[in-house]
């Protein structure tokens, strides 16, 4: 039946792939060459002019912040701009996908990638698994820093069953298409759609879709895979997943203080279309995968592993494409294909035989996340600047013809601004919050209602789908340029005075540790006429400090 049915899902598919079937992966170097040409070759033809190679200092804290999250320490950024030889971006690449933080990093992506902003809440304003989404991204970071193949990773996602505690990644369901933490078919089928295959099946929800090949039978065969799915809750919230049959089902979705179930008398590897849904509603819909045939599951056979080994297949036409495409976008801020999970005939991929390419590598690779990473950092298309350089031609390179052409002027994730902020102020415990939580109780609505990284999440929040946003405004630009803890130069400005360093190997440190270059000779000599104008070394040297945190250049990705 599966072979019937990938044939029906290559025929419909929107772009032929390349198999390699039976191929080893190729080197990283020669995929990247292999990328080069073909977008070279496409803004050749469009005459587009390209911006020259970026810098080693923008590299270095492009590289950093793209792979772990956070700016290069002082000493690291001064080890790489003074080695001098013609591997060294491939040597740093490879050094940062062996670091923890690399994991750490895009652990804290994908869970923001999976976790709504609003989370899912008990009544209203109760309990929010906030602890528990966190855990997830450490679960996702622990994944990547031992390179699980993507396709191992996402069927544990998929398939888990059993208590949150042990395994974090089954807060899953609770966390994709609901505000009450109880699973949803309809809520996990939109979901799995858009992060996994790079599908946008949410309008066949409630009818056939106009604009696309999806109805609403696609919908709904989908989401009988997540039909008997539940949850159990430990009087607070989530605390299980599980996977129940036929008649174990009575409930109505309502919160339970042991479980939560569904009302469908379907048989098992069918569902039962809502009233919710407006049209069809009471419609028995057989299990079937997307565009394909429909499946005859056994009376107590789980489903949720079917469908993951369809999704994780090499065969699948949309599983690899999504997680390369959106790879792809997380680099470049948009994807080959735009918007990233709307994969149609009618949205083209802008460079076709880059996305089969990347595509087919990472299947031959097994799905090896760092290998695919590779592969685009080394592309000098990864490596140029960003236009800014008169050189680059910016009067062609406004015209946009080809977002490629260029690196894109990228603003930094919250995360990566508060993990960046501890490291150049050298201070790992930074709190932002302007009222004192053991006071909490003298204090009205203006009180913390979370811990410091909640409340500069809460601040500084960042549109994850558009890295091009700038959403930093006056309460932003206010809390970094008042508050005190910013103000006095943390640990870091105490640290290199008591090393008695000369004015110029500080500032150098201060800039090496904020914007990882070197200054300029006349910054370094602005600098120093600042440094013995203020009222102290230590006053100067702060509001150095001060000076650079608050600098766009501070807040961008170049």
């Amino acid at each position: 039946m599966l072979s019937a049915f990938f044939r029906i899902a290559w025929l419909w598919c929107v772009v032929p792939l390349i198999w390699t079937d039976g191929l080893l992966a190729s080197d990283a170097l020669e995929i990247a060459q292999r990328i080069d040409a073909s977008i070279d070759a496409k803004l050749r033809t469009e005459k587009i002019a390209t911006a020259v190679p970026a810098g080693e200092a923008e590299f270095l804290r492009r590289v950093y912040l793209d792979l772990t999250g956070r700016i290069p320490t002082a000493d690291q950024a001064a080890r790489y701009l003074d080695r001098s030889h013609a591997s060294q971006r491939t040597q740093l690449i490879d050094e940062l996908l062996a670091s923890p933080k690399y994991g750490e990093h895009f652990g804290r992506v994908w869970r923001d990638w999976i976790a709504p902003a609003e989370l899912p809440s008990e009544g209203n304003g109760g309990n929010q698994p906030i602890a528990a989404t966190r855990k997830l991204g450490v679960w996702f970071g622990e994944q990547f820093n031992q390179n699980e193949s993507w396709d191992r990773l996402v069927y544990s996602v998929l398939t888990v069953d059993g208590e949150l505690a042990d395994h974090p990644q089954a807060l899953f369901y609770s966390l994709v298409g609901t505000d009450t933490g109880i699973p949803q078919p309809a809520g996990a089928t939109r979901a799995v759609g858009t992060l996994f295959l790079g599908l946008q099946l949410q309008c066949a929800e409630c009818h056939d879709d106009p604009f696309r090949t999806w109805k609403q039978s696609d919908f709904w065969g989908a989401a009988a895979f997540f039909r008997n799915t539940e949850a159990t809750f430990d009087g607070r919230y989530f605390a299980s997943v599980t996977e129940t049959f036929g008649k174990e089902t009575s409930a109505k979705g309502k919160r339970s203080s042991k479980k939560t179930t569904r009302n469908d008398r379907a048989p098992n590897g069918s569902i039962t279309i809502p009233s919710a849904s407006f049209t069809n509603s009471g419609t028995v819909i057989s299990g079937k995968f997307p565009a394909g045939e429909a499946l005859a599951a056994e009376a107590r056979q789980p489903l949720r592993p079917i469908l993951a080994e369809w999704i994780v297949s090499p065969e699948n036409p949309y599983f690899s494409r999504a997680f390369v495409n959106r790879m792809w976008s997380y680099f470049f801020v948009r994807g080959i294909v735009n918007p990233i999970d709307d994969f149609r005939p009618d949205n083209p991929p802008t460079h076709p035989e880059i996305l089969d390419l990347l595509a087919a590598e990472f299947r031959s690779s097994g799905f090896d996340v760092k290998h695919l990473i590779r592969c685009i950092l080394n592309a000098r298309v990864y490596q140029r600047g960003n236009g800014s350089d008169p050189k680059s031609a910016p009067q062609q390179l406004a015209k946009q013809a080809d977002w490629f052409a260029r690196y894109p002027l990228k603003l930094i994730s919250t995360d990566m601004l508060f993990e960046s902020l501890k490291l150049a102020l050298e201070d790992p415990g930074l709190d932002l919050r302007t009222v004192d939580p053991a006071l909490s109780s003298k204090f009205g609505e203006s009180t913390p209602i979370g811990d410091a990284y909640q409340e500069f999440t809460r601040l500084f929040e960042t549109n994850e789908n558009d890295p091009t946003d700038f959403r930093h405004g006056i309460p932003q630009f206010l809390a970094l340029m008042n508050h005190p803890r910013i103000g006095d130069g943390g640990k870091k400005v105490e640290r290199l005075l008591k090393a008695k360093l000369e004015s110029t190997a500080i500032i150098e440190q201060l800039y090496l540790g904020t914007l990882s270059r070197r200054p300029a000779s006349e910054e370094t000599d602005e600098a120093i006429r600042f440094v013995q104008a203020s009222s102290t070394p230590r006053v100067g040297y702060n509001g150095l400090l001060w000076m650079l945190i608050n600098r766009s250049e501070f807040l961008l990705i170049r």
